[in-house]
């Protein structure tokens, strides 16, 4: 249930900013999200011993990683925890010879992180109304690998 509200934190500001009545993990009911824990990992991700986000990543196919949702507090944003994240995913998934993602095409932020992560936006983009257009980032190359001992 912690995880659940803090999704629900997380997205509330994008979901009021871009109306998404579709899409949006505002919306989604806990049933779903219980199911969304059986797909993939799930993990926790804490600052000074505060829960302060949480990502969700999935196999999509043998060497093909989704990263689905990465959720940070407002306040926690902004210091690097989301690359910090990113970059140990990546080590822990080593079969993995790219990574993907969808984000929200308008947050400029989102779209320069992902970007400055090595990841390259694709011409898929489902625009989900006036305010919000989804695209599709792939990050083929300087994937992060753990280095032998």
């Amino acid at each position: 249930m912690e995880l659940f509200e803090l999704q629900k934190k997380v997205f509330t500001p994008i979901y009021e900013k871009y109306e998404d009545h579709k899409t949006s993990p505002v919306l989604q009911t806990f049933e779903r999200f219980k199911d969304r824990l059986e797909t993939g990992d799930f993990y926790k991700i804490h600052m000074d011993d505060l829960l302060v986000g949480s990502v969700h990543v999935y196999k999509k196919s043998p060497q093909v990683m989704r990263l689905h949702m990465i959720n940070i507090l407002e306040d926690c944003q902004g210091k690097g925890i989301a690359q910090q994240v990113m970059d140990r995913l990546e080590t822990m998934y080593p079969e993995a010879d790219s990574w993907e993602l969808d984000t929200i095409l308008e947050d400029e932020r989102n779209c320069y992180l992902y970007e400055k992560m090595g990841y390259a936006q694709t011409v898929d983009r489902w625009k989900v109304n006036d305010k919000m257009t989804l695209v599709h980032y792939v990050k083929t190359s300087n994937i992060k690998r753990m280095k032998a001992l």
